[in-house]
């Protein structure tokens, strides 16, 4: 009987992969049922479910998660653990793209507008300057010694509340959808991985790395909340972030959202015209290029050698889910920021 089982659920998540890979090539089915109808609702219940807890319910169920499949490795026969973890996976593979996953599958920002592959160096010369006078305009309104960093005295809670204030009173957000930004309870562990915050498929949380610079929580806030409202792919997840934050009330904020989006800009333009790139750096004030060393060196001192086989998982992870680019997608927001800037202009 139990065998009958197993082959009839193994048969299901052949028949379910079947099925996502024929939607994975039809992103006007995605758009128009899946992103537009049916995640509304499923975001609207999980939000009513977790949002209102102080704390990452994702992460405790993960650490549940963890001791019960400990605690089965050394009670289970191995014949029957297999089964078991066979069966689980197939529920968390159904649950994950059910909940969340097929948002990988709509059609992309960069479809949408059309945005080509090769970008001219002078049009991202044009972009990074931009970004760059204003970054210099804000550190100069926000601080008293262009030499200085700017002071953030709010507390990570108070980042945290900032950046979920400023993406819910953003235009951008889709209608029925809201996020909420949440520290994680594991933020050293997230930071010798290597992750700034992760949006958690299942329960729909934002979590974020509490122990990173302050300007990159309310950054990776944002970034995350994104993803809460069915932005799956990291580039445009990137850039409704930097889009809301440069739109909202808060100054700090428009200031965080203006220096990421000028951190993904400057790192093209340097690897396209180096002494260009390393011109506009010079320009800025002496404060704002602490912060960005500050951030460097913050996952500098995380560094080791496991980070690169969570990358490595990461980046093919990505890869299935038709972000080819794979880690790398985060920086393809530069398409999109530049194309921002022509349509501006």
């Amino acid at each position: 009987m139990i065998q009958v089982k197993h082959r009839w659920l193994l048969l299901c998540l052949v028949v379910f992969f079947l099925g996502l890979y024929a939607l994975s090539s039809q992103p006007f089915v995605i758009d128009t049922y899946y992103a537009s109808w049916l995640y509304p609702i499923i975001s609207r219940i999980n939000q009513g479910l977790w949002a209102r807890f102080p704390f990452s319910i994702g992460d405790l169920g993960y650490t549940l998660f963890g001791v019960v499949l400990i605690w089965q490795l050394f009670r289970t026969p191995l014949r029957h653990l297999v089964r078991r973890f066979l069966t689980l996976l197939t529920i968390l593979v159904f649950l994950f793209y059910t909940l969340w996953g097929m948002l990988y599958f709509k059609t992309s920002l960069r479809i949408q507008k059309d945005i080509k592959g090769t970008i001219k160096t002078e049009l991202l010369f044009n972009t990074t300057k931009h970004y760059a006078t204003q970054v210099a305009h804000l550190h100069e309104a926000l601080s008293t010694n262009n030499n200085e960093k700017i002071a953030v005295p709010q507390s990570k809670k108070e980042l945290l509340a900032m950046a979920t204030k400023g993406m819910e009173a953003s235009s951008l957000r889709p209608k029925n959808i809201h996020g909420k930004a949440k520290g994680t309870l594991f933020p050293t562990a997230l930071s010798y991985m290597g992750f700034a915050g992760y949006a958690n498929p299942f329960t729909h949380e934002a979590q974020v790395n509490t122990l990173q610079p302050k300007l990159s929580i309310l950054t990776t806030s944002c970034h995350e909340i994104a993803h809460q409202w069915g932005y799956a792919a990291e580039d445009e997840a990137n850039y409704i972030g930097i889009k809301a934050s440069m739109n909202a009330d808060e100054p700090l904020l428009v200031y965080a959202g203006s220096l990421l989006a000028f951190r993904y800009l400057i790192n093209s333009l340097y690897r396209a015209d180096k002494e260009a790139a390393e011109k506009l750096l010079n320009e800025l004030p002496k404060g704002t290029r602490l912060h960005m060393a500050e951030m460097r060196a913050f996952w500098q001192k995380y560094q080791n050698p496991f980070e690169q086989v969570f990358e490595k998982s990461y980046d093919q992870y990505l890869k299935a889910n038709q972000q080819q680019a794979g880690i790398k997608s985060y920086s393809l927001v530069v398409g999109l920021l530049v194309d921002d800037y022509i349509n501006q202009e």
